[in-house]
């Protein structure tokens, strides 16, 4: 697994080369997974909260490397920082901070408003949220009307409410009593378990150390050591064996994927896992009920597919973009036809080429001795697909040869979707296609949904 932060010789000074210099964090190195629980641990002015918002690209006094998704967070432009701000990170403060102006409810949406979502999609949102947690019914309160412990579920919902995939936690228990903390602290342990939301949390009380997969010891901006909870993280590794012994051989990979495929679920869910797939590929921005609405319809394109309806691409994808375009009180989404044309277009090219698939893999278990001949067509098949779909080209004779083996041994189940990314990004001199790692990455996560295709 590739991490989702890493942090290389990171260095914070401030006043730098000033009579009052002061080196805050000094040469820290450290990687975090994703669906880790992380504490960074210490004494008050040790430099954890200055780590954390180093992560969180709001400290500005940093030399040195913070990749997270494998971008330089220093190198991002002031656009991209925001939209990392908005979707990739949640943050949760010790002072909550809180708009003490502003009812509970419009509080969680604020960061809703500032990435567009439609006033009754982001009232929705928030309403789930604050159900879940807890504090519904404080939904038209101020926030002073509320208990520390409520007002912290307030913030943490508004963290949440972009379905970010990393939470920062400053003290996030500080300020609270000791119910209300453990409380608190069993919601971000939650949020880890069931949603495999990435925590890092910061804090200088040692009570709920035993909750982390891995603790930081931080001391006079140095990290001294990590300690590994043994005990969690053999039991969530016995927990995946498990479910990955009752996976057939042939699944096994792609259940390493998607952590959605489970041995219960194959039999029965496996259309709608792969339309979710399908959709959560090229779509964003849109409503969880939308989304269900759209899924229900690919599921439907799906089993058109499996039995075999002899219907166009051109057809399919007139047909979806017609729903997406129509009037919602017309039953459809009420999307516009420009935006509705290129879901279509995404989603018909996705199943076809998964169609595709389908049949090849089926020709070749049928022909016996000339299943070779068929494996080459579909290997140049799906390259020319991948190719096509990201928009981007081969430089070399070796370059093609290397990404035909790389997509022959995933369909063979030789390697997984992190094997076949690093073949892609690889320069072709040393066997790999010379991908940059961005498109490397794409080319890797479509081939993934082709992988599908595999699938009876």
């Amino acid at each position: 697994m590739e991490p989702i932060i890493k942090i290389e010789d990171m260095n914070v000074i401030y006043f730098l080369g000033k009579p009052n210099q002061v080196h805050a964090l000094k040469n820290i190195n450290l990687e975090i997974y994703p669906g880790e629980f992380i504490i960074f641990f210490g004494p008050s002015g040790c430099g954890k909260s200055t780590l954390l918002y180093s992560i969180a690209g709001l400290e500005r006094n940093t030399h040195g490397k913070i990749y997270i998704d494998g971008k330089n967070i220093a190198q991002l432009k002031n656009r991209e920082l925001e939209k990392y701000h908005q979707k990739k990170i949640g943050m949760i403060f010790q002072a909550y901070y809180l708009i003490g102006s502003l009812s509970v409810i419009n509080n969680v949406v604020l960061p809703q408003i500032a990435i567009g979502v439609k006033k009754s999609d982001r009232i929705r949102n928030a309403l789930e949220l604050l159900g879940h947690f807890g504090v519904k019914n404080q939904a038209n309160k101020m926030p002073n009307e509320l208990s520390g412990g409520q007002q912290q579920r307030v913030a943490i919902c508004r963290s949440l409410i972009n379905d970010p995939d990393v939470l920062l936690a400053d003290e996030p228990v500080g300020n609270l009593d000791s119910k209300s903390s453990d409380d608190v602290m069993n919601l971000l342990k939650e949020l880890n378990d069931k949603s495999q939301k990435t925590v890092i949390l910061v804090t200088h009380n040692p009570t709920h150390l035993s909750m982390a997969h891995r603790v930081f010891h931080i001391k006079d901006g140095n990290v001294l050591k990590a300690d590994v909870n043994k005990a969690i993280n053999e039991q969530i590794a016995a927990q995946k064996e498990k479910e990955l012994s009752q996976v057939p051989k042939e699944l096994e990979m792609l259940a390493r994927t998607y952590s959605g495929l489970s041995s219960e679920s194959l039999p029965t869910l496996l259309i709608p896992f792969k339309a979710k797939q399908i959709v959560a590929e090229v779509m964003s921005g849109i409503s969880t009920d939308e989304i269900k609405r759209i899924e229900t319809r690919v599921e439907r394109l799906l089993l058109l597919n499996i039995n075999k309806a002899n219907l166009s691409a051109e057809y399919l994808i007139h047909e979806f973009s017609d729903f997406l375009d129509i009037d919602e009180e017309k039953g459809g989404m009420g999307f516009n036809r420009r935006k509705a044309l290129r879901i279509a277009e995404g989603i018909i090219g996705l199943i076809s080429e998964i169609k595709a698939i389908q049949d090849q893999e089926r020709k070749i278990s049928e022909n016996g001795a000339a299943a070779a001949m068929d494996k080459d067509y579909e290997v140049a098949q799906i390259r020319h697909f991948l190719l096509e779909n990201s928009k981007t080209g081969l430089k070399s004779l070796a370059s093609l040869e290397n990404m035909n083996q790389a997509i022959r041994a995933r369909l063979d189940n030789a390697i997984d979707r992190i094997g076949l990314q690093q073949a892609l990004d690889l320069p072709a001199e040393k066997g790999g296609v010379g991908l940059n790692r961005t498109i490397a990455k794409k080319i890797a996560k479509q081939m993934e949904l082709l992988m599908l295709g595999k699938l009876k």
